[in-house]
């Protein structure tokens, strides 16, 4: 896995991949992080990969559509 991508990169966080991604995983780890929520992308390819990880250590996750911010709705203040 390349822990520590940032989910602004828009590429799948599985190890060496430089597809463009088009899930987002937020997950954590509750042995570790309690309220701390980490976000993984996924391309078409490597999302079961990924959400098998998950699902083998028994970690929370939520799997959604990847928005880059670049094409995110402007928000209203």
């Amino acid at each position: 896995m390349a822990l520590g991508v940032e989910s602004a990169s828009g590429i799948c966080s599985a190890r060496e991949c430089t597809k463009a991604a088009i899930y987002r995983i937020d997950w954590r780890n509750p042995a570790i992080h309690r309220a701390r929520q980490k976000t993984w992308l996924a391309c078409e390819e490597h999302r079961s990969y990924l959400e098998n990880y998950f699902m083998y250590r028994s970690f929370p996750y939520r799997v959604s559509a990847f928005v880059a911010p670049d094409q995110a709705p402007p928000q209203d203040h």
